[in-house]
């Protein structure tokens, strides 16, 4: 019987190689973009492939799922997303968990704890790192740091919705975690990382290996 590994193909698990050429910076404001040329090794025959990619510079990010344990609900956020206007059945207003930029110097965990405060009011301990992932690895290099934290209803120590000086206008939901799940089989959630995250939490309550 061939094992799985021998069906791989010529190249699996090299360590590619790359050139850069040339990089242009063509757009600086809150985004930056850089144009750039370069050359790639191939897997056909190793020669070197001139291509040229526009990539998006984005600062890294945090998202938690928060689960009041004592409520059996996830504690996720509405708000409106401009970029989702294309697709949106909810005029731009995207349901998803709490997420936001890392200040400079900050760690992503003291982010995921600020973060959660600031946007749902609630104070959560000891968040549990899950993963790292790209949000969109075909143009950018925005890093996500997900977490997962637990609250109680105690936890709650103000009304949440944001920072108003930095004009965000937050509604704090509480959807049972079965609902939630619903949303995202149906559609009516389509963040990434909020799905990532939920079927996450599906797994590890049904207990399988390494969740």
């Amino acid at each position: 019987m061939l094992r799985a590994s021998s069906r791989n193909p010529k190249g699996y698990g090299k360590l590619m190689k790359y050139v850069i050429k040339e990089k242009t910076r063509i757009f600086k404001e809150f985004f930056r973009v850089d144009r750039v040329d370069l050359e790639t090794e191939t897997y056909k025959d190793g020669s070197m492939m001139p291509i040229r990619r526009y990539h998006l510079e984005r600062p890294e990010v945090v998202a938690l799922v928060l689960e009041n344990v004592e409520a059996g609900t996830i504690v996720m956020v509405k708000q409106f997303r401009y970029s989702s206007l294309k697709k949106s059945d909810s005029n731009g207003w995207t349901t998803e968990i709490v997420g936001g930029l890392i200040d400079p110097g900050e760690e992503p965990l003291e982010c995921a704890i600020r973060e959660t405060l600031e946007e749902t009011g609630y104070q959560v301990a000891s968040p549990e790192y899950l993963t790292s992932t790209f949000a969109s690895v075909g143009v950018s290099d925005e890093l996500i740091y997900l977490y997962y934290g637990q609250v109680k209803n105690t936890d709650k120590v103000s009304g949440g919705g944001g920072l108003a000086h930095e004009n965000e206008d937050i509604l704090v939901l509480e959807i049972p975690f079965g609902e939630a799940l619903e949303q995202v089989v149906s559609g009516k959630i389509t963040d990434s990382k909020t799905i990532l995250a939920l079927q996450w939490l599906a797994l590890k309550k049904a207990k399988v290996a390494g969740f």
